[in-house]
C-alpha cells in the first residue's frame, strides 16, 4: 500500500518541480509538498464548484479526476495499512489498489500538460484559503 501511494505521491511532485526554472532548487521545493493539502486539493477536484471544468474536454476532466481519486484513495489505505495492524489486506484488495496507481500514472501521461492538470498541480502545494 505505501509504495503504491508514495508512487503516485512522487510522481505528482516531480511533475510539479519540474516547472520551476531553477533546477537545482527543485528538491528543496519538493520538501515543501504535504501530505493533507495534496489531499484536500484532490478531494477539490471532485466538486465542480470548487474546481470549475468549464470549456474542458471530458476525457481530460475524468482522467484528472481518477488522479485525484486515485491518490485520495492510497492515501487513505496507506494510512491504515502503516498504523492499524489489525487491518487485513488479501492479496486481491493489494493488486486492485496496486492495478489503481498504475492506471493513474496512465491517466496522468495522458493529460500532464492539459492547463486543468498543471492548475491541479499547483493546487497540491497551495494551500487553498478561505
Amino acid at each position: 500500500m505505501s509504495t503504491a501511494y508514495y508512487a503516485l505521491f512522487h510522481l505528482l511532485i516531480a511533475e510539479s518541480v519540474a516547472n520551476w526554472r531553477k533546477a537545482n532548487h527543485r528538491p528543496e521545493l519538493a520538501r515543501a509538498f504535504d501530505h493533507s493539502t495534496m489531499k484536500a486539493a484532490s478531494n477539490r477536484i471532485q466538486d465542480r464548484k470548487q474546481f470549475p471544468f468549464e470549456g474542458v474536454d471530458s476525457g481530460v476532466v475524468n482522467a484528472l479526476k481518477f488522479v485525484a481519486k486515485t491518490f485520495v484513495v492510497l492515501q487513505e489505505n496507506r494510512q491504515l495499512a502503516d498504523y492499524d495492524n489489525s487491518t487485513f489486506w488479501s492479496k486481491t484488495e493489494a493488486l486492485s489498489l496496486i492495478r489503481s496507481a498504475e492506471r493513474a500514472f496512465a491517466g496522468w501521461q495522458s493529460i500532464r500538460d492539459e492547463p486543468i492538470a498543471q492548475q491541479y498541480l499547483l493546487s497540491l502545494l497551495v494551500k487553498r484559503r478561505a
